[in-house]
């Protein structure tokens, strides 16, 4: 479906009081947002696979001043702490770290004085590397190479010469390492880059919007004006793919480094991915363990007092959400 049929459509169900029934039927409940990054204007059009999570500062502050007007503002402690009342509310959260979070979603929020929760990926910060997944992606849509060969479930020849050949292979690719277990991971991702080392794997000054995270000044900044530092692990894996030792040690490093570099505790945490095949029982119990007082997933929709506080839901929000695509997002539609 494209964007104009998407908008003509959603946008009738509106005009039907769909969503304002719909409302009325979950006004007990809460909806968590997810986001990545917030970019200053619109990225180029050829740009839609690579800034897909992404949202522009209009539509970011377009989405709150909606949020504002349908839902109630909640805080991270009413996701955990005894009697937290998450009737009508909304709680915004960022996944990664991105810089751009603090340069162009910072100043939104303080705006319309909200909290948002920054699930941050602690060995990034301060760096300029890619996340894995990015770097997946970067290697195939930067090389000059025709194809690159890779061994997943069998060996695998992906073409290169057009750029949906070059999508296709990063999604193939990702999808297959998101469950690999993390030495399978290294392997890969190791002999795909010998093969395309034409590739620079830092990040480049005229790519710093889209993909530099944060340094912890910035993050202590964030701190300092109220928002949530929370955990998305050190190093970015598929949890559910380590060894209980390497789950530990990602849950437990990422927390300490917050909390030092801080000096507030880190009580919340995102999985990684998210999805409910990307985490189990064992990561539930090292974060009660570990003093963590509840987590996100990336599993739609409704939060209620019941729901499991370390498999919090979440809706995604994506770049080509229209208004009327969001409204019906938050409302359970999609």
């Amino acid at each position: 479906m494209n964007d104009l049929v998407k908008y003509i459509g959603f946008s009738s169900l509106g005009k039907l009081g769909l969503y304002r029934s719909l409302r009325r039927k979950h006004r007990g409940k809460a909806v968590a947002l997810t986001y990545h990054g917030v970019l200053p204007e619109k990225p180029p059009g050829n740009g839609d696979f690579q800034y897909r999570n992404f949202v522009t500062a209009g539509q970011f502050e377009q989405q709150i001043q909606f949020l504002l007007r349908r839902y109630r503002p909640l805080r991270a402690e009413d996701f955990y702490e005894p009697g937290g009342n998450l009737a009508g509310g909304f709680l915004i959260t960022f996944d990664d770290g991105f810089r751009n979070n603090y340069l162009h979603a910072l100043p939104i929020l303080k705006k319309y004085g909200l909290q948002g929760c920054f699930f941050i990926t602690t060995h990034l910060i301060d760096t300029r590397e890619f996340l894995w997944t990015e770097q997946v992606t970067r290697l195939l849509e930067k090389t000059r190479r025709e194809k690159v060969e890779v061994e997943l479930e069998r060996p695998h020849s992906f073409p290169l010469g057009a750029p949906a050949q070059r999508e296709h292979a990063s999604l193939a690719i990702r999808k297959y390492l998101k469950v690999a277990p993390l030495r399978r991971r290294q392997e890969v991702l190791g002999h795909m880059k010998a093969q395309l080392s034409d590739v620079p794997l830092t990040v480049q000054p005229e790519e710093e919007e889209r993909y530099l995270f944060m340094t912890w000044d910035e993050v202590r900044e964030m701190a300092r004006a109220g928002q949530v530092i929370g955990s998305h692990t050190h190093t970015h894996p598929m949890l559910a793919t380590l060894s209980e030792e390497e789950s530990l040690g990602e849950l437990r490093v990422s927390r300490k480094l917050i909390e030092q570099q801080t000096g507030q505790p880190c009580l919340t945490m995102s999985y990684p991915n998210g999805e409910r095949e990307n985490y189990s029982e064992v990561q539930i119990r090292q974060l009660q363990q570990l003093g963590y007082r509840c987590a996100f997933t990336q599993v739609p929709h409704f939060n209620t007092a019941e729901t499991d506080r370390y498999q919090l839901r979440r809706v995604n929000i994506s770049l080509k959400m229209s208004l009327p695509v969001f409204e019906a997002a938050l409302c359970g539609v999609l």
